[in-house]
């Protein structure tokens, strides 16, 4: 009986236009002992009807259909029927190298690791850079050096959020019943991946990259101002993860953390608001609202070192802003970043911004 190395699954919602990208580079895996769990999230176009095509001809592929749940659940019940010795994630619309599995699941079944942790080619304004993890490769990273690096790196900033250049033993994931959150919009892979690595005894990165992410425009996940995503960055700072995931920190370090988190997020939410393509006044009541609201200034004003630690430019002068409530700087910010946009640009932007960071 061929034994599942990797279990790997797939949400799908209206992918019609990036499938045949990613089932193709799922089915010419060097590793060839793999399920690919595709969970059709109630999808209205013909992703099903492609899923099935593909299923004819490689009975590797498992399909369920499910009315449209989310992201979250529809990974959940991928979940409950893999088999494979580790599980791994993939996202409609995402792609990656022929060896990625191959290579994931080498390292993790010669280590025995709870978790093992990849690098990212991402795209960006129409290419692709590798996007690290930040942590050192080829070091076992044990119980207590997780809970002292890698939680609060979770915590506060965004660097191991994903976690499709992950992949997870399935009996420590059954073993601790870890399960994304069926009721968050964005964020459920951090959600999933702070209990994983609370529970986790092993943990490896290694200095490869084999996942290829897309910037997809008209993604649920870019919707800013619709989806809300300054309300959801609110609730996710009054979230207690110290009970809900039973961490062991003190109670200060995770207000710290989760406020450097919290602005930190605000910056970035001011800029992907400022170059959508809408009313102007539309954005400026949005962003108006999301910087000058009491508890982004109060945050602000305790913490901005901490907050501006290895930041640039943009971000000191976005602090600036939140703790002067200086509203003409906001209204010439907005546009200048409204006005200069430019995929060629926007790359500049942040080589700039990075060579003026604090040493």
């Amino acid at each position: 009986m061929t034994i599942i190395k990797v279990s790997v699954v797939i949400p799908v919602y209206n992918a019609k236009d990036y499938l045949h990208d990613c089932i193709k580079s799922l089915l010419s895996q060097t590793l060839v002992d793999c399920e690919f769990i595709f969970v059709n999230d109630g999808s209205t176009d013909n992703s099903l009807e492609i899923i099935q095509k593909y299923q004819e001809e490689d009975n590797r592929i498992n399909l369920i259909s499910q009315k449209n749940k989310g992201i979250a659940e529809a990974r959940n019940a991928g979940i409950e029927i893999a088999s494979g010795q580790y599980i791994g994630f993939l996202d409609n619309d995402d792609f990656v190298k022929i060896d990625f599995f191959e290579n994931l699941y080498k390292n993790a079944i010669d280590n025995n690791l709870d978790i093992l942790v990849s690098k990212t080619i991402l795209g960006r304004d129409g290419k692709y850079i590798i996007k690290d993890h930040g942590f050192s490769t080829n070091l076992i990273f044990t119980k207590d050096m997780i809970q002292e690096q890698i939680l609060p790196n979770l915590l506060k900033v965004e660097d191991l959020f994903a976690v499709w250049n992950k992949i997870y033993k399935r009996t420590f994931v059954f073993e601790n019943n870890i399960r994304f959150p069926g009721n968050r919009v964005i964020e459920e892979d951090n959600m999933f991946n702070i209990k994983s690595f609370n529970k986790a005894e092993k943990v490896l990165f290694i200095d490869y990259a084999g996942y290829y992410y897309r910037d997809v425009a008209n993604s649920k996940s870019r919707k800013t101002i619709e989806n809300d995503y300054f309300y959801k960055a609110l609730e996710k700072y009054y979230f207690d993860y110290k009970k809900e995931y039973d961490l062991s920190i003190s109670d200060d370090e995770l207000e710290k953390l989760k406020a450097i988190r919290f602005v930190q997020r605000v910056f970035y939410l001011v800029y992907k608001c400022s170059v959508l393509k809408i009313q102007f006044k539309t954005k400026w009541n949005y962003i108006k609202n999301m910087v000058f609201h009491e508890k982004v200034y109060e945050l602000s004003k305790k913490y901005n070192e901490e907050i501006l630690q290895d930041k640039g430019l943009y971000e000191r002068i976005a602090l600036k802003i939140i703790i002067k409530k200086e509203s003409f700087l906001l209204v010439l910010l907005i546009l200048s970043i409204q006005l200069v946009y430019h995929p060629k640009i926007s790359e500049t932007i942040r080589k700039i911004n990075k060579l003026t960071k604090k040493r």
